[in-house]
């Protein structure tokens, strides 16, 4: 691959990692956040845990 096709792939990857929705009020919508940080909490907890039943 050429330096002009890997910067082409990098620039359209880019759009779909930085999805923004067209409708943003500009306020921030707590129970969204939460509902993101409980199952990400949850995934810690379990590898934590597995890591301490290995030790």
């Amino acid at each position: 691959m050429t330096q002009v096709e890997i910067s082409n792939l990098e620039h359209a990857s880019r759009t779909a990692v930085a999805w923004s929705p067209q409708g943003y009020d500009g306020r921030t919508h707590y129970l969204a956040v939460v509902a993101a940080i409980v199952p990400a909490v949850g995934i810690l907890a379990i590898a934590a845990s597995l890591l301490l039943a290995i030790a």
